[in-house]
């Protein structure tokens, strides 16, 4: 099942970074047409970047039998869903293949070190290297949302998961570490009028500036502190929805050319200049600065926490709807302030997947015990005050349906997942045209 799992995530994944330099080691590959799925196809140079890439994982030491055709196999189911996709009319949001597209560079740069290391790696520069990297990133997400539309129906009733439990022979059922039940509330220092006021002043100073000739663009690259400065504040075109409402609100209150009051949102005052405003999108440039909290509003974050922590204590308020009502973490507050296990949904987090700091905090708690406030550094300019509510610890145990209920109802469903999946591939296989390359013949892949 890893071996299945690791093949199908990597067929729609990306393949554009190792391949250069798995491909080099094996020698030059003749490019040629090894799958056709209708208009869809598959090149031999794609299935040997996957091989050579499978053959570098840990799961390949495990695997036994004919990987190139397994890889090809998942190449050509996907073909399948795109090809469906296509009959069905799947449409992406071009915002978010925007999203997935930046999300992933930041992650090869990452690995590289720098955008520099990546162009003198592969010759070309990082805007080059998105362009070609679109392609397949719409590609993934066009399986994805085809994959989504097939499988959004399948749900697992609870006599199905204890149906699932009891098939699982007694000494193969997995045996889970420690675990916790944690609950937060975070409070963002609340910047006071004064320090406000003093932004909004320093951008009037700017936009007179603007206002009396000096470039605009020039001005962003100097005074913001928005990640667009080093491009003169240019956002570029957008949809309605996009941005911050507040923002939106008023840049579509200007005309082509004007430059807006301060603005704020909920990163800080902009100046905007409308460029451009075209059907349902708009183009705009801005100068942001975010006011910075003092000592005394970092102090007030903490007192009301301090007097949060006690309100629960006494119990005039549960932590739950504490932190529905004043958490300022969104990812926890819907929970009642709970970290969520996003693999199986529950609240039960395993002892590897703490951040550190705070395994380490509540290491000096007692199940029950709610922490007194504390300073915790979110990012490198960005402090907030916290509270840790240390609910419970689950012991080191096997799976069993009181304990691990969400678990063995995720695993149901996914068991579920792949068997609709398998079917439908199964039955549109039959409906696109196939064609493979004699040399896979032996991967007995067929739609007859």
């Amino acid at each position: 099942m890893r071996i299945t799992r690791f093949i199908a995530s990597f067929s729609i994944g990306l393949t554009l970074i190792c391949a250069p330099d798995a491909l080099a080691q094996e020698g030059q590959v003749v490019d040629k047409i090894i799958a056709k799925v209708d208009d869809k196809i598959v090149l031999k140079s794609e299935l040997e970047a996957a091989y050579v890439s499978f053959l570098q994982s840990p799961e390949a030491r495990e695997f036994q039998g004919d990987a190139r055709c397994l890889i090809l196999n998942n190449f050509i189911e996907n073909k399948v869903m795109l090809v469906m996709g296509d009959i069905d009319s799947v449409q992406l949001d071009p915002s978010r293949v925007d999203y997935e597209l930046q999300g992933r560079m930041q992650r090869i740069i990452q690995r590289f070190g720098s955008e520099k290391a990546i162009q003198e790696a592969y010759g070309k520069s990082v805007e080059q290297f998105m362009d070609e990297l679109r392609p397949q990133v719409e590609e993934q997400l066009l399986i994805q949302e085809q994959e989504q539309n097939v499988l959004s129906d399948v749900t697992v009733t609870p006599n199905e998961v204890r149906k699932f439990f009891k098939q699982i022979p007694q000494d193969s059922l997995p045996l889970y570490s420690v675990e916790y039940e944690i609950g937060l509330i975070m409070k963002e220092a609340e910047v006071n009028d004064e320090e406000k006021n003093k932004i909004r002043e320093k951008l009037l100073k700017i936009r007179e500036d603007a206002l009396n000739g000096q470039s605009f663009e020039i001005l962003a690259t100097t005074y913001s502190q928005g990640p667009s400065a080093g491009n003169g504040g240019n956002l570029g075109f957008a949809s309605r929805g996009t941005f911050d409402p507040a923002y939106e609100a008023g840049a579509l209150a200007l005309k082509p050319g004007e430059i807006s009051l301060p603005v704020e949102s909920q990163f800080g005052f902009h100046l905007i200049q409308l460029i451009e405003k075209r059907g349902n999108e708009f183009n705009t440039r801005h100068i942001l600065i975010t006011p910075k909290p003092t000592e005394k509003d970092n102090q007030d974050a903490m007192d009301f926490l301090d007097s949060l922590k006690t309100e629960i204590q006494e119990g005039n308020i549960t932590f739950e709807e504490a932190a529905k009502e004043y958490s300022d973490d969104k990812s926890t507050s819907a929970n009642g302030g709970f970290l969520q296990n996003q693999q199986f949904g529950s609240f039960r987090i395993p002892a590897a997947g703490l951040d550190p700091e705070l395994f380490f905090e509540i290491d000096k708690m007692k199940e029950g015990d709610i922490s007194s406030p504390q300073k915790i550094q979110i990012s490198a300019d960005t402090e907030v005050a916290r509270i840790i509510y240390y609910k419970k610890r689950v012991p080191p145990h096997r799976a069993n349906l009181t304990d691990d209920y969400e678990k063995l109802k995720a695993a149901t469903l996914e068991m579920k997942k792949a068997l609709k999946r398998q079917e439908y591939l199964k039955e549109k296989l039959l409906e696109v045209y196939l064609e493979i390359d004699p040399e896979y013949k032996r991967c007995n892949i067929v739609n007859e």
